[in-house]
């Protein structure tokens, strides 16, 4: 999947849904080893909110928090495009795995999208405001 990818940034397509679902099955893989849906009842990198929501005992817990990706998929992609002439496997999986996903809630999403971080920013910019522990944003090699 990673060389189609690459191949795509290669030949300069540009981003869409199925350019979005091969970053987030190949992110799940490289975080996970799998490319099956999260469990987000046991998924580690949550902030420190999604895990009382998770741990609340409230059944809705689900619809209070969502999975993130700490790196947008479209500035993913955006940076295999910007290094086309060059990218390699290595580097296209160093880009996506760099910043696996998080689970956080719903409620800092939205604070995230009124700081102007939809999806745009370092990672570190867009999760200042979101406490978390027990992980770092960037993946340990």
């Amino acid at each position: 999947m990673i060389n189609a990818l690459v191949d795509c940034a290669k030949a300069g397509i540009k981003s869409s849904f199925v350019i979005n679902k091969m970053l987030w099955g190949i992110s799940l893989y490289l975080e996970c080893g799998s490319f099956r849906r999260e469990n987000w009842r046991t998924y580690q990198r949550a902030s420190d909110a999604a895990k009382q929501a998770r741990a609340s005992g409230d059944e809705n817990w689900k619809g209070k928090v969502t999975f993130e990706h700490a790196r947008p998929l479209g500035k993913m992609y955006r940076m295999l495009l910007d290094e086309r002439e060059t990218v390699t496997l290595e580097r296209a999986a160093f880009i996506i795995g760099e910043y696996p996903p998080v689970l956080i809630t719903t409620d800092e999403e939205l604070r995230m999208v009124k700081l102007g971080f939809k999806s745009e920013g370092a990672p570190e910019q867009r999760y200042a405001e979101i406490p978390i522990s027990g992980f770092s944003l960037r993946s340990v090699p």
